[in-house]
């Protein structure tokens, strides 16, 4: 055995013996003799990289591929770690020298088009993902990945096309069609009965791809009035958005008359898990395969299962097809039709899906008889909301908005565009996360583009401690609603903290759940109903320092006051639907 392998293999015992600085110095004690061995400078890097020692990484795995230019393995490795560390020039150089040695590496191809992307240099970009298209075009991952850059910078049109794209050469490819179904809910002007054919054939390709036979009949007992065993699948039992909508439902409801199963499916727990374990029966399916997650709820005897992600939570869908439990529904985390054949119901309320809406849906629509949310508070990490509104302070009203770019759309940023342009020396504030810090500057010129001096739009710093960006909503007077696709715990954040929401009236769910939100907590002079109508909205707030001032400081407590947060009351209007579920499955013909 030569040195250079004796001294990679011993570091590799060292390190998976739990002796990380062992393999460490094992190689660097090597390198001192052989500077030039390329595979002790990779392996070197590999064992910093699974350290999260992304520099170091960086600099051994650079000295490989300067050792080893022709080597693509390492070539790769430099331009993922290039990626980790925002060396987005050394990242494009490497994956390009590795689809100069692998034309077909399509993976390679896909990482030097994110560099391009976040150096600016869209059209270099669209080229790589153009070979990588030429080189496998019947491979639904190459049009996925480029969907997945192109949202990522928020051209969801593009993105969606590209999914279309690659659909027409692979018609059955359920990657492709989930991505086209769920990235929908972004752009503009979606047709939404286009949008749930797109669902519906997503959910017959799942059926088609569903391993396990169907179930054979239910034995449940079907009495109607009986207490209800009521499962909830979902992977957001942790800190999570849709977390603070399910936790004080589940602490309300009625034991006498639901028992409540909780089947998780992420393994990794934290703070937030630990709350909701005591909130029913725990079930910990996450290591578990769609048939092993089918054949635990059925053992459970469930009535009603409750999917909580909809196809932001793939896993559920999938393992709910073929069913069970006698009745399956939807409800909370995904705005809009699943399109799943065994999915009976959807949950919701007479705001974000007026009649008419069924025609936008597979599933029948349940509807709740007041909002179909029930938010939580983080009362712990919130501070007061600051009666006085940012303004007087500093002298300019500060708009703001602490949404996904991804749900900006182009006619929102337009209307934004628009507000300042109503609101003289005003500024608005985002919270933009991004991948890169390169491509942060891309969403702001979309205003540029309107007209707006880019000194008037604030970034402010991605925060990720939990709870730890509630300070920053006391930088805000009045806050945005994007659109098509609103936003749900921002609105509720904003308001708790006493800043009004000034929201778009659309057409389906995803652009309306602000309707919901703010008719709830009784600011309905807040919903616009059209464009005009929301910058007249934001103008008239802005010029009104007494309204201002009044909403700063009674926002909380009509928070308090509300349906949004009455745990008791929700808890009984969900059961009502629920029974209505279950006395229909009992009544109808076997």
């Amino acid at each position: 055995m030569s040195k250079s392998a004796a001294a990679i293999e011993a570091a590799f015992k060292l390190f998976h013996a739990g002796n990380p600085l062992g393999a460490k110095d094992t190689l660097r004690r090597h390198l001192q003799r052989a500077p030039g061995d390329a595979q002790a400078n990779k392996v070197l890097a590999m064992v910093h990289g699974a350290l999260e020692e992304d520099d170091q990484a960086f600099t051994y795995i650079s000295r490989a591929a300067a050792l080893a230019p022709k080597d693509p393995e390492i070539q790769f490795m430099l331009g993922n770690v290039s990626l980790i560390v925002h060396k987005y020039s050394d990242g494009a150089k490497a994956y390009a020298a590795v689809a100069s040695l692998q034309p077909a590496n399509t993976q390679a191809l896909d990482g030097l088009a994110k560099c391009l992307l976040s150096l600016g240099d869209y059209a270099g970009a669209m080229q790589a993902y153009e070979r990588a298209i030429a080189a496998t075009p019947t491979d639904g991952e190459v049009y996925r990945r480029m969907g997945e850059a192109l949202a990522l910078i928020g051209r969801m049109d593009e993105a969606v096309a590209a999914a279309r794209r690659g659909l027409a050469a692979i018609p059955d490819d359920p990657g492709l069609q989930e991505f086209l179904a769920y990235n929908q809910n972004f752009p503009d002007d979606v047709d939404p009965i286009r949008h749930r054919d797109d669902h519906a054939r997503l959910g017959q390709l799942i059926a088609r791809l569903a391993t396990r036979p169907a179930p054979p009949p239910f034995t449940n007992s079907p009495e109607p009035d009986r207490p209800l065993r009521v499962g909830f699948l979902s992977s957001d039992f942790n800190y999570h958005a849709c977390a603070f909508f399910l936790e004080t439902p589940l602490r309300s409801f009625d034991a006498s008359k639901m028992h409540v199963y909780l089947y998780s499916r992420k393994a990794k727990d934290d703070d937030f898990t630990a709350r909701f374990k005591p909130l029913g029966q725990w079930r910990d399916l996450s290591s578990l395969t769609y048939d092993q997650i089918a054949d635990a709820i059925r053992r459970d005897q469930i009535d009603i299962l409750i999917d909580t992600g909809g196809w932001t939570d793939r896993d559920a869908l999938r393992a709910m097809e073929p069913r069970c439990a006698p009745v399956q529904a939807t409800w909370l985390g995904y705005p809009n039709t699943t399109g799943v054949p065994s999915m009976d119901y959807r949950i919701i309320d007479h705001w974000t899906d007026p009649p008419g809406s069924e025609a936008h849906c597979t599933e029948r629509l349940a509807r709740m008889a007041s909002c179909f949310l029930c938010y939580r508070p983080w009362t712990e990490k919130a501070p007061a909301p600051d009666f006085t509104p940012p303004s007087v302070a500093a002298g300019v009203i500060t708009f703001g908005s602490f949404n996904r770019p991804m749900k900006v759309g182009a006619r929102a940023i337009d209307t934004w565009a628009r507000v300042l342009k109503a609101v003289p020396q005003s500024r608005l504030l985002l919270k933009v996360q991004i991948a890169s810090q390169e491509v942060g500057p891309t969403f702001v010129a979309r205003f540029e583009k309107h007209g707006v001096d880019p000194s008037r739009i604030i970034t402010a710093e991605w925060v990720k401690a939990p709870g730890a960006h509630f300070p920053m909503y006391r930088r805000m007077d009045i806050s945005l609603d994007p659109f098509p696709y609103n936003g749900t715990t921002t609105t509720c954040e904003a308001l708790w903290m006493g800043v009004p929401v000034i929201s778009l009236a659309g057409a389906t769910h995803r652009s309306r759940v602000g309707v919901s939100l703010l008719n709830t907590v009784g600011v309905p002079e807040l919903i616009a109903r059209d464009e005009d109508h929301y910058i007249e909205l934001a103008a008239a707030v802005a010029a009104d320092p007494a309204r201002l001032a009044h909403y700063h400081a009674t926002l909380r407590q009509r928070v308090e006051a509300s349906p949004l947060v009455d745990g008791p009351r929700f808890a009984r209007d969900f059961h009502a639907v629920l029974r209505e579920m279950w006395r229909t499955w009992c009544h109808a013909p076997r």
